[in-house]
């Protein structure tokens, strides 16, 4: 057995010795945060699979394009050791068990996403709030709360469609210690196309947080649409277009109009679907 007075080394150069080694990991444990965060334009590596994460420029031209993502979803850290106990790479907490919230390598944290499960129609909004997985070529991972509300949580994996319908400002793509991003609404119900959802979608988004997030204008909505809308505010304004087009609580069916231009779900002229996985 080695002595501290074998080694060279008195109790109070130990006790020294350790206070440092403390205030050292101490140090790295304050920095570990920033240096797992996700930044836009950057590319991260784990376990030899690399994934770029896309730029803010590159998340507005997304923004109403429709792809289709294998997913799976991530639990509890208690039951899932791959994941954080703490905090998330966006500084919001780890919900697993909210069906909210969703993990992805490409889009920056913050981004709004309408997810459909084609295989039962039911859809969800979620906020992206931390990176991962780096498992293959996946670009999307949910909640188990998620996972569970689409109906796949059993089988693991499920090819989702999915719909950029926010992209994040510059503040909430970055780490914010303790952040809590605005709420969004979560499970909206079944539908029978992602079309069909969106316009629920947009009525949601409109009551989770309509001091923030909006279609447009109240003044660009009575232009499209062509009709005096009577809206106190951008919220207001959004639910009624939403109606409008989508035709939701009428009875007449709805054409989406390809020259709407909003900053949630814009209709395109030409949308392309593509599948990754």
């Amino acid at each position: 057995m080695f002595s501290s007075k074998s080694l060279g080394c008195g109790s109070g150069r130990l006790s020294a010795v350790s206070k440092a080694i403390a205030a050292t990991f101490a140090a790295l444990a304050l920095l570990a945060p920033a240096a797992q965060a996700k930044t836009p334009g950057k590319t991260y590596c784990f376990n030899g699979i690399c994934h770029r994460v896309n730029t803010l420029q590159e998340m507005d031209s997304l923004v109403g394009r429709d792809l289709t993502f294998k997913t799976s979803f991530y639990d509890d850290c208690k039951r899932d050791r791959f994941n954080p106990c703490g905090l998330t790479s966006s500084g919001e907490a780890f919900r697993a068990n909210d069906a909210d919230n969703a993990a992805s390598p490409i889009y920056p944290n913050g981004t709004v996403l309408l997810l459909r499960n084609p295989k039962n129609g039911e859809a969800a909004v979620v906020r992206v709030n931390n990176a991962g997985p780096y498992w293959g070529n996946r670009k999307l991972d949910v909640s188990k709360g998620t996972a569970d509300k689409l109906g796949f949580k059993k089988r693991g994996v499920a090819k989702l469609e999915v719909r950029v319908i926010a992209a994040p400002t510059k503040q909430e793509a970055k780490y914010k210690k303790n952040r809590r991003y605005e709420a969004v609404p979560g499970p909206i119900g079944r539908f029978a196309s992602l079309e069909q959802a969106t316009g629920r979608a947009m009525i949601a988004m409109g009551k989770a947080a309509p001091s923030k997030i909006q279609i447009a204008s109240a003044d660009q909505v009575s232009e499209v649409s062509g009709e005096a809308i009577d809206a106190n505010s951008p919220a207001e304004a959004l639910k009624a277009e939403a109606r409008r087009v989508y035709g939701i609580g009428n009875t007449a069916k709805r054409v989406s109009p390809a020259t709407m231009t909003a900053e949630i779900a814009p209709i395109h002229r030409s949308r392309q679907q593509y599948t990754l996985e």
